[in-house]
């Protein structure tokens, strides 16, 4: 209908008086006409104000006092979220407009409401203009504090899930993003700064926050509540809220709301209502934690419940109960943060607790493999003790750092290579042994061999890394730094399947290198070699020598289990292993070392890996 068409005498007879400051229909897709009749007790300026923010069309026609009922009568002010937003009248985002009343004479407003994206309400606030700074300054300041705290609790909640990335934690910061952008829509804030004029984006903001907000919450509350350990239909049941949630914002962004909205509020309020009821029954459960959970279950279920009711239309409800949800939410959301607070703090507290049992059952542990070994480890202490001696006494360089571990390496290994072989022997002679023993013999083993390897990673390491490092270069014959390396690697590997085989023309060719690196060059490609050829117990290995040019190759060839082909571009980087090897224990430095050893030769590396791995090292030689 349009304005000469209401101020017509039938029309006029449709009006019926309503009581308070508003109208709720609900989920509507008819317009309606509300006339404002203002009786004049006193001249008087003031600045009448529509809400919700989120309608889509309000037509508001105001008169002068005392004016004729004519069309001509009425100035038109033109609002609402298919619109774009005012830039005149008394605020730049609510609907507001100017109103004059003269005493003795009435003023009459005429205002047309159209929404079909959201559920329809009209509220209005009438304000002398001497008073309206002060309210928009109160209203203001109580907006800013709710956006404020809730900003402030999501930001918290982010701290959570950055300390403990558990389901509940991320949900619960996901709901309360939920809300406040609700409130950024409901408020018209969408309107006045994302979607100005085009209301259908607006009305799919609004709607998609409301119903995934719906999902979010109804996965933190089972998170929150356990529901999935402690009732596989309470699970579910929270699941199929989640789901219809989600179809809610389906339907919202098909701008189709109505079709969802009476179906998803219904939803919403019984699911809030449930959580309240499960809340109080779980409320003695966990202590602090589970107690603060049911209050704050009983805030939102209450300020749902409100809010629901308000959307389907129930009118009698005071105008205040439109900001009872977001107070209620604010509560609840203060609450469950403070129930995650309690609740990361003493699973920290119980953490600490279990990682000192941990400590102590090491510690056990350890105490009983050292009785099983004490008469084999005092060379190993003494050992100990004469490089801690050293230590202190060539601290002042990194040279003498190296020369130090260098010096533990030889202590140590004569030592730990009579525990492994007593080892061997204590389980031979003790012929059908239970499986605790062989456990326990197997762990010393382990053990042995652990020791061994972080000794040769931490002297490669020293030697490799260490800002003092200054290779000794030497004029060497080739032939003999391969067999030194083969021979040291008998006593390191346990005495492996290693084929050497120097072609007769490079028996007498020399290179210029550092012998001890080179070596331990060679040393790391068998011992790699060894351990991944074991996993399939391919047997032997080659070790092979032979001249390309101006050059000499020394090649190490496994039938092992052999490297991926995507990951071969990345064997030479620090701490690198292939996927395939991961029930081998390792470190990831051996060829990492072996490509510096290279480098600081002034040579270069190949690796090629299809039916077990070779790698082959290409020095420059010294012509004759």
């Amino acid at each position: 209908m349009t304005l000469p068409e209401v101020l017509s005498q039938d029309e006029q007879r449709s009006f019926k008086p309503i009581a308070g400051n508003g109208i709720n229909l609900g989920y509507t897709r008819e317009a309606f006409w509300v006339k404002l009749t203002l009786p004049g007790d006193a001249d008087l300026k003031a600045a009448l104000s529509l809400g919700p923010n989120y309608l889509d069309y309000i037509d508001v026609y105001v008169s002068a006092p005392g004016a004729q009922q004519t069309n001509a009568a009425f100035d038109h002010f033109a609002f609402g979220d298919y619109r774009p937003p005012s830039r005149t009248g008394p605020s730049t985002i609510s609907p507001a407009v100017f109103v004059d009343v003269a005493q003795g004479l009435t003023t009459v407003v005429y205002i047309r409401v159209a929404n079909q994206g959201t559920s329809t309400q009209l509220n209005l606030q009438l304000d002398p203009l001497s008073t309206l700074p002060l309210r928009h300054v109160i209203s203001g300041l109580a907006l800013g504090l709710w956006f404020g705290a809730m900003t402030a609790l999501l930001l918290t909640q982010l701290v959570f899930v950055y300390f403990d990335r558990k389901a509940q934690y991320i949900l619960l910061a996901l709901s309360t993003l939920g809300v406040i952008l609700i409130y950024f829509g409901n408020l018209g804030l969408s309107h006045a700064f994302l979607f100005m004029g085009n209301g259908r984006y607006n009305d799919s903001f609004i709607g998609v926050n409301a119903w995934a907000g719906l999902s979010a919450s109804a996965m933190a509350y089972e998170a929150i509540l356990g529901l999935r350990r402690r009732s596989a239909w309470l699970y579910r049941l929270y699941l199929t809220i989640a789901l219809c949630g989600l179809a809610g914002s389906g339907f919202a962004l098909a701008n189709q709301n109505l079709l969802f909205g009476p179906f998803g509020s219904v939803l919403g309020l019984l699911g809030a209502l449930l959580t309240m009821v499960v809340g109080f029954l779980q409320m003695n459960e966990e202590g602090t934690v589970s107690r603060l959970a049911a209050v704050a279950f009983a805030m939102v279920g209450i300020g749902a419940t409100v809010a629901m009711l308000q959307r389907l239309g129930v009118s009698w409800l005071p105008d205040w109960t439109f900001s009872a949800y977001g107070i209620s939410v604010l509560l609840q959301t203060l609450l469950l943060t403070g129930a995650m607070a309690v609740r990361l703090r003493e699973a920290e507290s119980q953490n600490r607790h279990m990682h000192q049992e941990a400590l102590a059952s090491a510690r056990s542990a350890e105490q009983v493999a050292a009785k099983l070994v004490v008469e084999r480890t005092r060379e190993l202490i003494e050992a100990r003790k004469a490089a801690e001696n050293a230590l202190k006494a060539e601290m002042d360089s990194q040279l003498r750092q190296v020369r130090f571990l260098e010096v533990v390496s030889h202590q140590y290994r004569t030592p730990l290579a009579s525990i492994r072989s007593n080892i061997d022997s204590i389980e031979f002679s003790m012929g059908d042994i239970e499986q605790a023993d062989r456990t326990r013999i197997q762990r010393i083993r382990r053990a042995v061999a652990r020791l061994v390897e972080i000794l040769e990673v931490n002297v490669a390491r020293s030697r490799l890394q260490g800002p003092s490092f200054k290779p000794s270069m030497d004029i060497l014959s080739i032939s003999s730094i391969v067999s030194s390396a083969v021979h040291r690697s008998y006593d390191l590997l346990n005495a492996p399947d290693i084929r050497l085989e120097i072609a007769d023309d490079t028996v007498a060719t020399k290179v210029h290198a550092d012998q001890d690196m080179l070596e331990l060059a060679l040393i790391n490609l068998l011992e790699n070699a060894v351990k991944y050829g074991g996993i399939r117990d391919a047997g032997w290995i080659t070790l092979s020598v032979e001249k390309r040019g101006d050059a000499v190759v020394l090649a190490v060839e496994d039938q092992g289990v052999g490297i991926p082909a995507s990951e071969l571009p990345h064997v030479f980087e620090n701490a690198v292993r292939g996927s395939n090897v991961s029930s081998v224990e390792g470190s990831g430095l051996g060829l990492f070392l072996v490509a510096k050893v290279m480098t600081v030769h002034g040579g270069q590396i190949e690796i090629e890996s299809t039916k077990g791995t070779t790698v082959r090292l290409i020095l420059p030689t010294i012509r004759p």
